[in-house]
């Protein structure tokens, strides 16, 4: 394990059993944009075992301005490849696939059957309500992160417990889609803020340390410089949840 690893084993709690569960683990990052930049940065960094990032976009010069993980140089070439490069560049130890595809139900099916979490990154509702069904159904955790001009806000699912996105939301044909950045701006450090958040919980849960964000929802406000949680409680006609304990 050598000494990259030894300031996480430097931290009360933390043993080398956690750090042998995050390079056992598989997690699936959807989207590859502003908030999984330091989603991938951190699980990386971290020593997460296999990593496997999905998007289907392509980067241009706009992106350059929240998308961290890229640069001038890197524009016309595919987010998810060009992700898998820098996360290799930071821990070769981390095995890495990209997928240069939109998340569907039927497109990720090599990688159900040894999934551990999920953290959606996606920047559009329809992938969100997809995701997190699919998610679930494999028996992974689902951490979704999401943010919208100057804010943002993050849960965690598990497969067992505590309120989904769409217990939160309502059903996907009842929902209008969110406005897109390019409607209506995002503040580029918000990114940073709400996806560092997202690898927080991912890492707690791998690790099984901490409290995961699990009935609870943390809300981000980069204007203000408020953090605030608040519950959040599964809805007992969620469709997404028919099949789930519908504990607290």
């Amino acid at each position: 394990m050598g000494s990259r690893y030894q300031r996480h084993l430097s931290l009360p709690d933390f043993t080398r059993l956690h750090q042998e569960r995050l390079r056992a683990a598989h997690v699936l990052v959807v989207g590859a944009g502003g908030l999984a930049a330091p989603v991938l940065t951190y699980l990386a960094g971290s020593g997460v075992g296999d990593v496997t990032v999905m998007d289907d976009d392509q980067i241009d010069e706009t992106n350059l301005q929240r998308q961290v993980l890229f640069t001038v140089a890197d524009i016309g070439r595919s987010k998810a490849v060009v992700a898998a490069e820098r996360v290799r560049a930071l821990n070769p130890d981390v095995r890495v696939h990209p997928s240069a595809t939109r998340f569907s139900t039927t497109t990720p099916p090599q990688i159900r059957g040894d999934l551990n979490l999920v953290v959606d990154c996606s920047d559009n509702l329809p992938t969100r309500y997809l995701l997190e069904s699919w998610a679930l159904s494999a028996g992974a955790t689902y951490v979704w992160a999401a943010i919208g001009q100057y804010a943002g806000r993050c849960s965690v699912v598990s497969p067992q417990v505590g309120a989904c996105f769409e217990c939160v939301y309502g059903p996907a044909d009842k929902v209008a889609e969110w406005p897109s950045g390019v409607q209506s701006g995002v503040f580029g450090p918000v990114c940073g803020m709400v996806g560092a958040l997202a690898a927080a919980e991912a890492i707690k849960v791998l690790t099984g340390l901490g409290e995961p964000l699990v009935g609870r929802m943390a809300m981000v406000d980069a204007w203000s410089g408020d953090l605030t949680q608040i519950a959040i409680h599964p809805d007992p006609h969620c469709r997404t949840c028919a099949h789930r304990s519908m504990a607290t």
